[in-house]
C-alpha cells in the first residue's frame, strides 16, 4: 500500500561579511547539531548550503564535510545547488546567475562526487522567466512556497505533488512548500506536527507534502537551541516520524520531484508572504497588516487571503535609496567586467574580479525585513568591499592614469548622474538632487566611505510600544511573532530624515537653527538647495566638476535670489578632492545667511578605540564616532580608522562651527528591536553677509594613511 510522503529540505546560509563568531555560532548551534541528531535516525532529506558557508566550513570544520560525505554515500542526504553567494537570481544579470549556479554545482561535484539537480531559490523569489535560465543551468526541480500557487488561484487541496512549469518550453519542476508546516516545525508540539500530517494523509493517502525552510531555525534563532536540543524537540520529532513509518515515508525533494506530476502551473512573481509584506512602503505596510488582521478576526482570511498580498521584492530598490545605489553599482561593475572579459580572456585577474563581483551579489543587504539585512552596516560594507575590489581590478587592466567622467542614469530614476573616477577613487554625483555626492569608493582600500543609512519610519516601529526585554521572550514563539527590545530608550531615537544622508548637502538654515535643533531632525531651511536640481558640467582638461544652482532665499521681506556654485577638482594620481563653494546674492540687496555643508561618512564602528575623530588635529573630550558635539571656530575635522590605517579629513580655509552627531537607526532583527550605528554626520556651518561680492569657501577632502593625512592639522 502506498504511503503518504513528507519531502524534507533544509537551507543553510550566512551572509558574505558576517562576523566569524556568527558563522561559528550558527555552525555549532544549528548546522552541526542538526546533522548529528539526524544521523542517528533512518531518514532521507535534502540539504542546500550557500557557497560562502561551504567554504567557511571547509576551512574551519572539515569534519563537517566528512559527515556530509558519509550521509551522501549512504543515500540519506541529497545536496542541492543555487547561486554560489546566494544572490536573488532575478536581481542580477542572467550571465552572472548562470555563472553562480555553475560555480556551486562544480563545488558540490568536486567535493562530494554528486551532480545536484535541485536548486534552492534564494528567498524563494520567483519570476515567470526563470525556467529557461534554470533549465539551461542543469536544474530540474526547486521548492517554492505554496503561497505562490495560492496567488495563482490554486486550492490547498490541489497541492499534492510536483508541478511542471516552463518558459519558452524550457521546463522545471516546482515543489509547493507548506506554509503551515513551516510555522509548525519546530515551533509547534510534536503532536501538532504529526496530527497535521495525519490530517493531510487522511485526505490523500498516497499524496505528499513539502517542507523546506531555513536551517538556522533549528538552533541559532533566539531560544531555539534549547528548544530543539536541550529539550530534545528535534530528536523526538525524528523519532515520531519513524514511529509512524507504517503510513508515512520521509523522502528527499528530488524523490518528490520525480513523482507523478500534480499538474501544470504558471506562477506570478512572488516570494513568501512575509517578504512581500516587508517590501511595502511604511503606510501600505501598516494598511496590509490591519487588513489581514481584519480578515482573521472575521474568519475570512482562509477564503480571501489569496487576494491579499504585499508588494514585490524589487520594491526594496524603490523603498531604500541605499539598496538601489548598491544594486546599481553592482550592475555597473558587472557590465565593466563583461567588457573586460571580452578584451582580457586569459587574464587571471579577471577570474578574481568575477568571484569578487559574485560575492558582491549576495542578497542579504539588498533588502530588509525581520532580519537586519540592509540595516546591518558590516554586511553592506562587505558587499561594497567586494564590488570596489572587482572594479579596482578591472580598472587596473587598462589604467591610463586619466580622470574619467561618465554621464548616465546610474540609479534608474530618470535623471543622469555623473560618475568621476581615477586610479584611486570613484565618486557618484546627483545633479538632479542637490548636487550631492552619493557614493565615494576608495579603490586602494576596497571601501565605500559613504555607506550610511538614512533614518526612516518603518511599519514595524508601531510595535515598539509592546516590546519586552529579551529574558521575557517565549522560547517556542516564532521569530515572526517575537517583539523584543534589546535596550531601553529606543523610541527616543525614532527620527525621520527628509533627505538622503550622504555628502555635500547644502543648507541655508533658518536663523534659529542651532546644533540641538539640527540634531532633532526637525528644522527649517531658508533656501531651496537641499533637494533641488543643479546644473552639472565636467571640464575634462581641468578635471573639474561644476555644479550650479540659481535658487532662492526665503525671507519675510520677500524672496532673495541666490546663486550657489560648487566645484569639485580631481587629480589623476590623487585621492584628494578640492571643493570650492561660491555663494552669490543679488547686487542690490544685502543678506545675512547661515550656510552649512553637511557630510555623512561611515567607518562601521561608532564606539571603538581604533576609530575616533579629530577636531583641528586633536581628539575632543568625547572622541568616539558616535559622539555628538558642537565646536566653534574650527577649521578641520577627521575620522580615523586605525584598523584600516585610513583617515578621512575635511579641512576648510576659513574657521566655522563644526557639528558632529551619530546616525542611529532602530530596526527589527531576529533578536528584536536594536539600535545600530550607521555613520557620523559632520556639518561645517558658516555665517556670511552677502552683498555685491560672493562668499567663498575652499575645502579639501583627503583620504589616506593615518599619519600622512592627519599630520599638520593642529
Amino acid at each position: 500500500m502506498a504511503k503518504y510522503r513528507l519531502a524534507f529540505g533544509l537551507h543553510n546560509h550566512q551572509p558574505v561579511g558576517n562576523f566569524d563568531h556568527v558563522f561559528e555560532y550558527a555552525h555549532d548551534k544549528a548546522y552541526r547539531s542538526f546533522l548529528e541528531v539526524f544521523e542517528k535516525h533512518n531518514l532521507r532529506i535534502s540539504l542546500h548550503q550557500s557557497g560562502i558557508l561551504w567554504e567557511w566550513q571547509q576551512k574551519n570544520h572539515p569534519e563537517y564535510l566528512d559527515l556530509i560525505n558519509r550521509l551522501v554515500r549512504q543515500g540519506r542526504l541529497e545536496l542541492m545547488t543555487g547561486g554560489f553567494y546566494e544572490p536573488i537570481l532575478t536581481s542580477i544579470p542572467e550571465r552572472d546567475a548562470a555563472g553562480q549556479i555553475k560555480q556551486l554545482s562544480t563545488y558540490i561535484e568536486k567535493k562530494f562526487d554528486v551532480t545536484p539537480e535541485g536548486l534552492w531559490l534564494a528567498e524563494r523569489i520567483w519570476e515567470p522567466h526563470l525556467p529557461k535560465l534554470l533549465a539551461l543551468a542543469g536544474v530540474k526541480f526547486l521548492p517554492v512556497d505554496d503561497t505562490h500557487f495560492i496567488y495563482a488561484g490554486f486550492e490547498h487541496s490541489q497541492l499534492t505533488g510536483p508541478f511542471v512549469t516552463e518558459h519558452e518550453n524550457y521546463r522545471v519542476t516546482l515543489l509547493p512548500i507548506s506554509k503551515r508546516l513551516r510555522y509548525l516545525i519546530p515551533f509547534g508540539t510534536i503532536e501538532e506536527v504529526i496530527n497535521e500530517l495525519k490530517s493531510l494523509a487522511d485526505k490523500d493517502p498516497s499524496g505528499m507534502v513539502i517542507y523546506a525552510d531555513d536551517g538556522e531555525k533549528f538552533g541559532s534563532w533566539p531560544q531555539t537551541h534549547e528548544h530543539c536540543y536541550e529539550d530534545k524537540w528535534l530528536s523526538k520529532f525524528f523519532e515520531a516520524l519513524e514511529e509512524n513509518s507504517d503510513w508515512l515515508d520521509v523522502i528527499t525533494l528530488g524523490e518528490a520531484a520525480v513523482s507523478d506530476a500534480a499538474g501544470r502551473a504558471y506562477l506570478p512573481s512572488a516570494s513568501y508572504a512575509e517578504m512581500l509584506h516587508w517590501s511595502l512602503p511604511p503606510k501600505a505596510f501598516v494598511d496590509y497588516e490591519e487588513f489581514e488582521t481584519y480578515l482573521k478576526k472575521h474568519g475570512k482570511l482562509e477564503q480571501f487571503g489569496r487576494f491579499v498580498r504585499g508588494g514585490h521584492w524589487r520594491g526594496f530598490l524603490a523603498k531604500y535609496d541605499e539598496a538601489n545605489l548598491m544594486h546599481k553599482k553592482m550592475l555597473h561593475v558587472s557590465e565593466k567586467l563583461a567588457d573586460a572579459e571580452a578584451k582580457h580572456k586569459r587574464n587571471k585577474q579577471v577570474k578574481v574580479a568575477r568571484d569578487r563581483l559574485y560575492a558582491g551579489q549576495c542578497n542579504c543587504p539588498y533588502w530588509h525585513g525581520v532580519f537586519g539585512g540592509l540595516y546591518l552596516p558590516h554586511i553592506r560594507q562587505a558587499i561594497y568591499q567586494n564590488l570596489v575590489e572587482a572594479e579596482a581590478i578591472i580598472d587596473g587592466l587598462s589604467d591610463e592614469g586619466k580622470i574619467v567622467c561618465t554621464v548616465r542614469d546610474f540609479d534608474a530614476d530618470g535623471y543622469d548622474e555623473m560618475l568621476i573616477s581615477n586610479r584611486h577613487l570613484s565618486a557618484l554625483f546627483k545633479p538632479s538632487r542637490g548636487g550631492n555626492l552619493v557614493e565615494l569608493s576608495l579603490k586602494n582600500y576596497h571601501f565605500s566611505v559613504t555607506d550610511t543609512l538614512t533614518r526612516r519610519k518603518e511599519g514595524y516601529h508601531l510595535k515598539l510600544d509592546r516590546a519586552v526585554a529579551p529574558g521575557q521572550a517565549n522560547k517556542t514563539e516564532s521569530i515572526h511573532d517575537l517583539v523584543v527590545a534589546k535596550e531601553a530608550g529606543l523610541k527616543e531615537l525614532l527620527v525621520e530624515d527628509w533627505y538622503l544622508k550622504r555628502c555635500f548637502i547644502d543648507h541655508l538654515f533658518d536663523g534659529e537653527v542651532d546644533f540641538d535643533i539640527f540634531r532633532s531632525g526637525v528644522f527649517r531651511e531658508d533656501g531651496d538647495f537641499v533637494l533641488e536640481p543643479y546644473l552639472g558640467r565636467f571640464d575634462e582638461t581641468a578635471g573639474r566638476l561644476d555644479l550650479v544652482r540659481e535658487g532662492h532665499l526665503w525671507r519675510a521681506e520677500g524672496v532673495v535670489d541666490i546663486k550657489l556654485t560648487k566645484q569639485f577638482i580631481f587629480h589623476p594620481d590623487s585621492s584628494a578632492i578640492e571643493v570650492v563653494y561660491t555663494v552669490l546674492g543679488p547686487s542690490d540687496k544685502t543678506a545675512d545667511i547661515n550656510f552649512a555643508i553637511e557630510n555623512s561618512f561611515n567607518m562601521q564602528a561608532g564606539h571603538h578605540d581604533s576609530r575616533y575623530m579629530l577636531i583641528d588635529g586633536k581628539r575632543p573630550k568625547d572622541f568616539y564616532l558616535d559622539a555628538a558635539a558642537a565646536h566653534v571656530g574650527a577649521k578641520s575635522w577627521a575620522m580615523v580608522d586605525k584598523s584600516r590605517n585610513l583617515a578621512l579629513v575635511m579641512s576648510s580655509d576659513i574657521p566655522c562651527d563644526i557639528w558632529h552627531l551619530p546616525i542611529f537607526t532602530v530596526s527589527l532583527s531576529e533578536g528584536g528591536f536594536e539600535k545600530v550605528y550607521q555613520g557620523t554626520t559632520f556639518v561645517n556651518r558658516f555665517s556670511f553677509r552677502l552683498n555685491r561680492e560672493p562668499a567663498t569657501v575652499r575645502l579639501i577632502l583627503r583620504t589616506g594613511p593615518v599619519e600622512t593625512e592627519t599630520a599638520g592639522l593642529a
